[in-house]
């Protein structure tokens, strides 16, 4: 996985799903609780709506809430579920104030698609969200102005870019080092969880290669830092475009970086080494696997470590002869 796929949903894999929970389980409660005062209102006068689409949109919730709990890396189908359920509260409501609560869900949930999809993918699904719930108005049982199709649009679209947006860059600045543009460390451990999330199998090897640069602190006391900052980024951007396309890439601190690998027989990982070597050969470079259904990332990265400090100081007495 290239350096940009992090920003999207494959990165924000756990932060994605657990919203998505939230945002499932607030809304089937608050759908349950419309349900139960449509039939059994308070006073007659404050029927709001009729109550089939309530229940509909209740068992569409519970649905999603199942689904991510059996199927937690295949968000797709819960996203929708949450897409549709609330356009269909809409449809039967007979009461512009009931609409104009029942738009606070989208709104979120705009938010939340352009936080964590991709930019393109994030598009389509809040056009898709802002028809329905347009649609959802337009064939509710009652009077209608044109301007609240156009609130509509403006509310939701509005508040996906706004606050999306914003959402978005918060979390991806967490996660991202401001120098070279990988991944810091709580990114790593967000990316990596996600990886053997997805590669938990005995068919899978996960690798996970440690990186140091050689001579770097005597670079940055006699040439300075500004030197120190250009041989850093110019290795990420190097590794960036040598690390295969499923991998995790992150400066982990100071001059030493960390890449995570899955594959069959961790020959991409022994490829990926031997760019780093030919390319890059002012780097020290410590390697551990394990199979896919039995592989501890902090196990790994403590063997690949121990591999680099003990390359290391072969490299120092080398040069001491």
């Amino acid at each position: 996985m290239r350096l940009l796929d992090f920003t999207g949903s494959d990165f924000h894999g756990a932060q994605q799903i657990r919203l998505l929970r939230i945002y499932l389980a607030l809304t089937t409660f608050l759908y349950v609780y419309g349900v139960v005062f449509t039939i059994w209102p308070l006073r007659p006068e404050l029927t709001y709506a009729n109550p089939l689409g309530g229940v509909l949109a209740i068992v569409l919730g519970i649905a999603a809430l199942i689904w991510l709990a059996v199927k937690p890396n295949h968000p797709g189908p819960a996203t929708l579920a949450a897409i549709v359920a609330t356009p269909l509260v809409m449809a039967f409501h007979i009461a512009i104030t009931a609409e104009l609560a029942c738009l606070i869900a989208p709104m979120f949930l705009a938010m939340y698609l352009r936080a964590f999809y991709p930019p393109r993918r994030a598009a389509v699904l809040i056009g898709f969200l802002t028809l329905a719930a347009v649609a959802g108005l337009a064939v509710a049982p009652l009077p209608k102005l044109y301007i609240d199709y156009l609130i509509w649009v403006i509310a939701i679209v509005g508040a996906g870019e706004s606050f999306g947006l914003v959402m978005r860059a918060l979390v991806t600045s967490a996660c991202t080092d401001p120098l070279t543009g990988l991944l810091n460390r709580a990114g790593w451990e967000i990316a990596t969880r996600n990886l053997l999330a997805r590669r938990r199998s005995p068919k899978s090897t996960i690798t996970v290669v440690v990186m140091d640069l050689d001579g770097f602190k005597q670079l940055n006391d006699t040439r300075g830092h500004l030197a120190g900052d250009e041989h850093l980024t110019g290795h990420a951007r190097r590794w960036r475009d040598l690390v295969p396309r499923n991998a995790v890439l992150a400066r982990l601190g100071g001059d030493e970086f960390a890449a995570c690998i899955a594959d069959r027989d961790a020959s991409l990982a022994q490829r990926f080494v031997a760019d780093v070597g030919r390319h890059t050969p002012d780097t020290s470079v410590g390697v551990a696997s394990q199979p896919g259904d039995t592989a501890d990332i902090a196990a790994l990265y403590a063997l690949a470590d121990a591999e680099l400090y003990a390359a290391k100081g072969r490299n120092r007495r080398k040069t001491d002869r």
